[in-house]
C-alpha cells in the first residue's frame, strides 16, 4: 500500500494536467485542494469540455471526477464505482433559451411534465459578463421544506433541480450559446473546480 501511494505521489508530481490537449490553453491550476496531502490535480476532457479535476485517496478509498461515456458527463468515482453526475452539458436549439431545457429533461424522464417548476437566475460566484447561472426550482418554496415529521422530500424537479442536498445549477454563456451546462457541487466543495470550466473547440 506504501509503494501504491509513493507510485500515485510521484505520478501526481510528474504528470500535473493528466488529460490535457496539445497546444491547449488551459485556465490556471487551481491554488486550492480539498486535501493538500492526499489530493492533486488532473486536468480533464470530455464531450467538448474541460475542466481542473482532483484526484483524492481518503480511507484507503479512491475519489475522483472522470469523464464517463456511459452517462455522456463527468462522473464522481468513488473506486470505480459511479457515485452521481458532476458536469453535464446539454444541446440547446438555435435561439433558444434556458427554458428547452425543461424539455429536454422531460423527454429524458428525468422531469415531470407535471412539475410546477420555474427557472430562477442565481448568482453562485463570480464570473464572466457572458456567463449566466440558472436553477430550476419548484414554484411553491416550500416544496423542499422538511415534512411535519421531519423528512426530507425528494427533489420536486427532478434530479437536476433544486436539491436539499446541495448546490446545482445549470450554467450558459453567449460565447457559446447552444449549450447549457449543469453542474452538481454537492453539499461541500467539489472535486472538480467550477470556474474552470471550458469549451473545447
Amino acid at each position: 500500500m506504501i509503494r501504491a501511494l509513493i507510485t500515485i505521489a510521484l505520478f501526481a508530481s510528474l504528470h500535473p494536467a493528466i488529460g490535457r490537449a496539445n497546444n491547449s490553453t488551459l485556465p490556471a491550476e487551481p491554488n486550492w485542494q480539498t486535501d493538500a496531502a492526499n489530493c492533486y490535480w488532473n486536468w480533464r476532457e470530455g464531450g467538448g469540455i474541460g475542466l481542473w479535476t482532483e484526484t483524492c485517496r481518503f480511507n484507503e478509498r479512491t475519489w475522483q471526477v472522470v469523464w464517463d461515456e456511459g452517462h455522456a458527463a463527468f462522473v464522481t468515482k468513488k473506486d470505480g464505482t459511479v457515485m452521481g453526475i458532476a458536469v453535464q452539458a446539454f444541446v440547446m436549439p438555435a435561439g433558444a433559451n434556458i427554458r428547452a431545457i425543461s424539455k429536454t429533461l422531460i423527454s429524458a424522464g428525468l422531469l415531470d411534465a407535471n412539475a410546477a417548476c420555474i427557472w430562477e437566475p442565481i448568482a453562485p460566484r463570480p464570473a464572466p459578463r457572458t456567463m449566466a447561472f440558472h436553477v430550476l426550482r419548484p414554484a411553491d418554496q416550500t416544496a423542499l421544506s422538511p415534512t411535519a415529521s421531519g423528512d426530507i422530500p425528494e427533489p420536486a424537479c427532478g434530479p437536476y433541480g433544486a436539491s436539499t442536498h446541495g448546490v446545482r445549477y445549470f450554467l450558459t454563456d453567449l460565447r457559446w450559446p447552444d449549450r447549457a451546462i449543469f453542474v452538481d457541487e454537492g453539499q461541500e466543495s467539489p472535486l472538480f473546480d467550477p470556474a474552470s470550466l471550458t469549451l473545447l473547440p
